[in-house]
This record gives C-alpha cells, sequence and structure tokens, in this order.
C-alpha cells in the first residue's frame, strides 16, 4: 500500500525483563511461572520521508483584485440578452483599457473594469449598448461615468501628460480648426502624440497613424507624422480621419463591428485635401514605416 509500512507492534525491551517465547498465538514466560496475555501483531502508519513529499508552492503575493462573481454574472448576462452569440466577460482593473471588447468566430470577449459592477442601472445599461452595438450616446454616458469615478482606477507612480504640441506640427490648433470648420465645434474630445518607441523596432510592415477611444475620448497621432517632411495637410487628414470615430461609431453586423460604415466613407471624403493626403500616404509609407 503507498504511503502505508504495515509492521508488528513491538514493545521495547527493558534489562532483566522476561524473553517472550512465541506459540500459537501464546506467549509464555520463559523465566517466570506467570503467563502473559498473547499479543497480536498491530498495524501502524510510518511516514515518508519528507524529502520525498511533494513541496506546496505558494504565491508569493495574493491577488490584488477580489471580484464578486455573482455580480460579474449578473453583467455579463444582461450581455448576452442583447448580443446574438456567446459571450466571455473578464473583470479587470486597468487604468487605460477600462472597456475592450472583440468579436472572435462569434464569441463576444468583453473586458471591463470593476467599476461598472456596482454601477447604477442606467450606466449598466448604455455599458450593453455600447459593447454590443457600439452606441454613440452609451459612449459618452460611459465617459461621464468614468470620469466621476476616477479615484477608483489603479494609482500609478506617474502619468504621462497628454502632449499636444510637436516640434513641427501643434496638434492641437489643427484640432480646433478641423472642429469649427467641419463639425461646428462639437467634439468634445482630447488630442495628444502618441508614445515615442524608446528602442528601435525591428523592421515594421504597417503602422497605425491615430487611434480614438471612444471610452477615453482621446485621440492619439503617431509621432512618426511629427517630422518636417510630413505635411500638414496630411497631418490634418489623420486628425479629421479620427474625429469622424468620435462623431459616427462603427456599426456592428454579422457579428463584426464595421469601423468605417457607409456613412463614415460619406463624410471623409468631404475633407478638402482628402484625395490628396491618400495620394501623399500611398507615395511615403515606405518611408513612414521606417522613420
Amino acid at each position: 500500500m503507498g504511503g502505508r509500512s504495515v509492521v508488528p507492534l513491538l514493545y521495547a525491551s527493558r534489562a532483566n525483563a522476561p524473553r517472550m517465547a512465541r506459540g500459537k498465538g501464546l506467549a509464555v514466560a520463559v523465566a517466570g511461572a506467570r503467563t502473559l496475555r498473547p499479543q497480536v501483531a498491530a498495524a501502524i502508519r510510518i511516514p515518508e520521508r519528507i524529502g520525498a513529499q511533494l513541496r506546496l508552492v505558494l504565491p508569493s503575493t495574493s491577488p490584488r483584485l477580489f471580484v464578486h462573481e455573482g455580480a460579474r454574472q449578473a453583467l455579463e448576462r444582461k450581455l448576452r440578452a442583447a448580443f446574438p452569440g456567446p459571450v466571455i466577460l473578464s473583470i479587470t482593473d486597468n487604468r487605460h483599457s477600462i472597456i475592450t471588447h472583440r468579436v472572435q468566430r462569434g464569441i463576444l470577449h468583453a473586458r471591463v473594469h470593476h467599476m461598472f459592477l456596482d454601477a447604477h442601472p442606467s450606466v449598466v445599461e448604455a455599458l450593453v449598448r455600447y459593447v454590443t452595438r457600439g452606441d454613440r450616446d452609451a459612449s459618452a454616458t460611459l465617459g461621464d461615468y468614468i470620469d466621476a469615478n476616477g479615484f477608483r482606477l489603479a494609482r500609478r507612480k506617474r502619468d504621462a501628460p497628454l502632449i499636444p504640441n510637436g516640434k513641427h506640427h501643434d496638434l492641437l490648433a489643427l484640432f480646433e480648426d478641423l472642429n469649427e470648420r467641419y463639425f461646428g465645434g462639437a467634439v468634445n474630445a482630447l488630442i495628444a502624440w502618441g508614445k515615442r518607441p524608446t528602442t528601435r523596432a525591428a523592421k515594421r510592415k504597417t503602422i497605425k497613424l491615430g487611434s480614438y477611444s471612444g471610452v477615453d475620448r482621446l485621440i492619439r497621432v503617431h509621432p512618426a507624422l511629427d517630422r518636417a517632411w510630413v505635411p500638414r495637410y496630411f497631418v490634418a487628414y489623420i486628425v479629421y480621419h479620427e474625429m469622424l470615430h468620435h462623431v459616427i461609431p462603427g456599426s456592428r453586423g454579422l457579428g463584426r463591428v464595421n469601423l468605417h460604415p457607409p456613412e463614415f466613407k460619406e463624410r471623409e471624403r468631404v475633407f478638402r485635401h482628402f484625395d490628396r493626403a491618400i495620394d501623399w500616404e500611398k507615395r511615403h509609407v515606405g518611408r513612414l514605416l521606417r522613420s
């Protein structure tokens, strides 16, 4: 038997103690006339050597985020009711990626900050509409809620400031001009240059020149465009494109989010230098990849 040793139960012998002669279940005193009771073999457990035991390894740090599973499941059920397919919901304590979601093989994968687990029902409904349909009004509601609950975000030692002023191009000046010219001043987003890489990356095949976060209401422009040889109208086109994402949310169809629906493409061509910017990008994309 593994881990067990069966041995007779023995008694330590003492000086001058009578020796026992074993018979058929009977022990008789040799040195004396007194008859002793028979001794029966018993089974005892001998522990394994400590070195042979499995080492119990405990994590060096304890988890920092404790999620109420009932609240998580309740939110997941709401997402399932609004999405035509399976839903996998994860709760995070991220500081910048407050809400992320994607559809992969018909499954909605959503990652949501824990502040939404005890949010007001109206905020939860906005979250469901934003994740499942890309609702623009819901995005604004979520942005206001996140601003009001910023104290619940994980603290960092240092936050990088948003810098719109570049060496060659002023993003804020471009943003304000485009906002008045094409949107009537209705776009209330932030804008900044993206982070410059600290090390030289390997040869790349793609480059993301701009991005927009609907939750943070933040436009970021790739620092590769802050070059003297990059024309102002092209940087303005990238900013205008990202501003359109603030105004026209993506549409969902067949389990996917279309970030550039027909309305978006139609409005994009309204930009004064649209054709010129597209042509410049085609001719200089190689140089942008190397920069």
